[in-house]
């Protein structure tokens, strides 16, 4: 079992983050701490803990952002699975110990943990427990306990009302990553975890879900989730279209069309695409993979806005899975 930490000026968090692991009762694991360039003491943190712990090491790299970071400790990972946790988060003592127990009940590639609403210690600016709650759709939803039929797997990895667009709280297959070359996108900075799982949902064969919270989301003032940077923005919506549109497959192929779709109205209600010439260029590409009927529905609801439009165009998607 190996858990990856991508760690960037993360010292007023880490000690409890690397705490909740040496806590876990499974015991069986490595932690791949990837000290991602950091300015601050996090780099004194993290060989600390090396000196503590033999199962911990750490990678020293420069700054080259959070894809880069997992990347490298996918490829240092020894174990059969790998867990993403964030440097700014913890997790349950029991979190790895459930996940992995129903990873092998099921043989599953991907096992889903649960979130807790907040998490309160030392060094955490929590947000409002509501803002929390809201952010985390798989504390809302029930999610079935195992699934074994791919279309269903998909469908419901594709679905974000159900499964966080984010790399950290599950476990997956680290053979399944490495054969089907599922790495983070190093090209863009943001939106690089909504890209990952539109290419991993690809593969999952067997699916397993845990029904109590294994992770504690907290808050970082200065993580790039909370630094709205307006050119990082532009450039990972532009890569996250531009890949998911040119990987489409005809398995669930409504499921991808409207993920793109849905990508493409956020870029531009955020008001990120003034350049006309970069505007029609994401919108051709959008463009590009739909039938005639579907093309005149988007270019009404991009002249009139009207929603009911959008909705018949996301059925019409939807229809002809």
């Amino acid at each position: 079992m190996s858990i990856i930490i991508p760690v960037y000026n993360a010292e007023k968090f880490l000690r409890n983050c690397i705490k909740s692991v040496v806590s876990q009762s499974f015991k069986d694991w490595e932690a791949i701490l990837v000290n991602d360039g950091s300015k601050d003491g996090s780099r004194a943190i993290c060989e600390e803990y090396v000196e503590k712990d033999k199962r911990i090491k750490v990678i020293n790299k420069p700054n080259g952002g959070p894809s880069s970071a997992r990347n490298i400790g996918i490829h240092e990972a020894q174990g059969e699975y790998v867990f993403f946790l964030d440097a700014d988060d913890t997790i349950t003592p029991d979190c790895i110990e459930s996940l992995y127990g129903l990873a092998k009940q099921h043989d599953a590639d991907y096992v889903q943990g649960k979130y807790q609403s907040s998490c309160l210690h030392e060094g955490w600016k929590v947000q409002k427990v509501q803002e929390v709650q809201d952010a985390s759709l798989v504390q809302k939803r029930e999610l079935p306990s195992a699934l074994s039929d791919r279309r269903e797997i998909k469908r419901l990895l594709l679905n974000h009302n159900k499964i966080q667009f984010t790399p950290h709280n599950r476990l997956v297959r680290r053979q399944m990553i490495i054969d089907n070359g599922l790495f983070f996108n190093e090209q863009i900075k943001v939106r690089e975890d909504f890209l990952w799982m539109t290419f991993v949902a690809k593969y999952v064969k067997r699916f397993a879900s845990c029904d109590k919270p294994t992770y504690n989301r907290g808050y970082n003032e200065e993580s790039l989730t909370n630094h709205i940077n307006k050119e990082r923005e532009i450039a990972g919506y532009r890569v996250l279209i531009e890949q998911m549109v040119a990987n489409y497959d005809r398995f669930q192929l409504g499921y991808q069309k409207e993920l793109a779709l849905e990508a493409l109205m956020m870029a531009l209600r955020a008001g990120y695409y003034h350049d006309e010439a970069e505007r029609k260029h994401l919108i051709e590409v959008v463009r590009s993979k739909n039938n005639y009927i579907e093309n005149v529905l988007l270019w009404m609801f991009l002249k009139t806005e009207n929603s009911k439009l959008l909705h018949l165009l996301v059925r019409l998607y939807k229809i002809r899975d």
